[in-house]
């Protein structure tokens, strides 16, 4: 099975809106929604070359735009101009695939720039189903109640939803038998909303093959914002060490272990915190726990630690984040952890704003390894996700 594409793209997207590019020319996720359904098509092994059809307006501008997209792809990329219509521009798109293909009949696919999903299992269902029956597009039955409109606004008649289905891109077609089809609509003025209406109105059948309830079409913001999908989480690391030998009763977590050697530090030396504190900024792409609270500060000698925290949740919520997790690893051969693990906890949750069971907590020894195996410091870590605020 051979077969190349055509990915309609010419037109002004105006229902998306006004502002800005149309909308396949949309950033999703840092690629052009055209070059998303572009390289949906190739991803196909059966497609052998490709025509994106961009606008005839501003057309050097859409080419310049798109085309280092398709610098590596692996099979070429014909860039053209549309026409007025997108039967016009199916036509030009189908004309300048041709200059890519050998000679032969062998399937096309017709697909919109503003699909940029479609899966390659839909792909295949549609080029089988052209392969026996010369023509063939995707659908979706209709789940809605359907109502005819009068003219005048008001119900005229209940659609049949049984006999009624949405139809999807690609489409796909014998090529020579899109070509006659499109020719033949063009010289007697029939102007079809896609191909498969060409086809049909050339005296051909078509089949219907299941759709994809993922294939959307954009069509409005809220269409992109669909696939953009919710905003991913953020992750951050946080690491500090303290050498024993501080003043007072030894803070980690801030939680005191009484009898414990203390840890030296310009503030209260809590090893953990001060970790945490770095992992939350670092998720913010925020600066580290150094710059916000200097140790050439004298106003910070002895500070409680978890006022650090509680600034570098500030310092996200400005972001427009806030914790969701925290994981955290105390490396010391002293003091014993488990005796007061639940209350570092209950502690960490509640400057976080978590529930404790979000709130992961660990010690090891490193078996007598390194400075904290020979209980020369302690040392600490900190892994935190921050989720997008609602």
């Amino acid at each position: 099975m051979r077969a190349g594409a055509v990915v309609v793209g010419g037109g002004a997207g105006t229902r998306f809106g006004r502002e800005g590019p149309p909308k396949q020319f949309r950033l999703l996720r840092g690629r052009p929604v055209a070059v998303r359904a572009v390289e949906a098509m190739l991803a196909h092994p059966a497609v052998e070359a490709a025509v994106l059809v961009l606008p005839a307006a501003d057309f050097e501008h859409w080419r310049g735009f798109v085309a280092p997209y398709f610098a590596t792809a692996r099979v070429p990329v014909r860039l053209v101009a549309g026409g007025a219509t997108r039967q016009e521009s199916s036509r030009r798109g189908l004309a300048g695939l041709e200059m890519d293909l050998e000679a032969g009949d062998d399937l096309v696919l017709v697909h919109d720039a503003a699909r940029p999903a479609p899966s390659l299992d839909l792909v295949t269902r549609v080029l089988e189903a052209a392969t026996t029956g010369g023509a063939a597009i995707p659908a979706l039955p209709a789940r809605d109640t359907l109502w005819e409109l009068a003219p005048d606004g008001t119900v005229a008649a209940v659609v049949d939803r049984d006999r009624t289905v949405a139809a999807q891109t690609p489409q796909a077609f014998r090529r020579g038998r899109l070509r006659r089809s499109l020719d033949r609509a063009a010289a007697r003025g029939f102007s079809g909303t896609d191909e498969a209406s060409a086809v049909r109105f050339a005296g051909h059948p078509v089949r219907v093959v299941e759709g994809s309830d993922g294939n959307h079409k954009i069509t409005t913001p809220a269409d992109l914002a669909r696939f953009e999908g919710p905003p991913a989480p953020r992750f951050g690391h946080g690491f500090d060490a303290h050498r024993y030998g501080g003043d007072g009763v030894l803070r980690l977590g801030g939680v005191e272990f009484p009898g414990a050697a203390a840890l030296e530090g310009h503030s209260d030396g809590d090893a953990l915190l001060h970790a945490l504190a770095d992992a939350i900024l670092g998720a913010a792409a925020a600066p580290d726990i150094g710059s916000l609270f200097p140790s050439s500060d004298p106003g910070l000698r002895g500070a409680d630690s978890r006022r650090f925290v509680a600034r570098a949740v500030e310092v996200a919520a400005a972001a427009g984040l806030r914790p969701g997790q925290a994981d955290l690893t105390v490396i010391a051969a002293r003091p014993r952890l488990a005796p007061r693990r639940d209350a570092v906890r209950g502690r960490v949750a509640e400057l976080l704003g978590l529930p404790v069971d979000a709130v992961g907590l660990k010690a090891t020894t490193t078996d007598g390894l390194g400075f904290t195996g020979r209980g020369e410091g302690l040392a600490a870590i900190a892994v935190v996700r921050l989720d997008p605020a609602p």
